[in-house]
């Protein structure tokens, strides 16, 4: 079994108390972490604070920080708004040339309890080998320094970066995605957040 980690990152711009669930549900996988934030997190595995101004860039920039940073073969990518079921953490990716995505996702609305369900690749949801990411995550990061052009966030979605496939797997359980107000996708959900 190749050797697993987390590479977590944030803006921190999340109710602290949500944060907390969110690091200790993450610390319990025993999984050694790289965490990349925007203010010092303590107690959180390697923690790497970044002063950069929240975006795109900086996201992938702090993914890549994390990636170089980690002894781990494989890694989940983790965020700070994702409550990660165990389950999720079962996955050994079968290729070590394929990004893998777990699709089994439920959106949950922290204001008002309302939730649907959501099958899509989402980056929280990524596990692939370590040199992949970090190979993909290196050219994406020189491509947007130079062209400041929109990319898809999914590696093996944006074929302009490399031709990488994507798979997805389900975990026996979902992870629940927090919409909180300050999430990085806001307008994906906007709807769910008014209801």
């Amino acid at each position: 079994m190749p050797s697993k980690g987390l590479c977590f990152y944030t803006d921190n711009r999340i109710d602290e108390r949500l944060a907390k669930v969110v690091r200790g549900r993450l610390r319990k996988t025993g999984f050694p972490i790289v965490s990349v934030s925007h203010e010092p997190i303590p107690d959180f595995g390697k923690n790497i604070v970044v002063n950069m101004m929240p975006g795109m860039l900086t996201m992938f920039k702090q993914i890549l920080i994390g990636l170089e940073a980690s002894k781990s073969k494989v890694i989940f990518i983790t965020e700070h708004d994702v409550l990660y079921d165990p389950s999720h953490f079962e996955f050994t990716p079968p290729k070590k040339d394929v990004f893998y995505y777990n699709i089994n996702i439920m959106v949950v609305n922290v204001k008002t309890g309302k939730s649907m369900i959501h099958n899509q690749k989402q980056v929280f949801g990524l596990c692939a080998y370590r040199k992949l990411l970090v190979k993909h995550y290196r050219k994406r990061v020189a491509m947007l320094e130079k062209e400041r052009t929109y990319m898809m966030c999914e590696p093996g979605m944006a074929k302009n970066i490399d031709n990488y496939e994507a798979e997805t797997w389900m975990s026996e359980c979902p992870n629940i995605d927090l919409r909180h107000g300050n999430n990085f996708t806001k307008g994906r959900f906007a709807n769910l957040l008014k209801r």
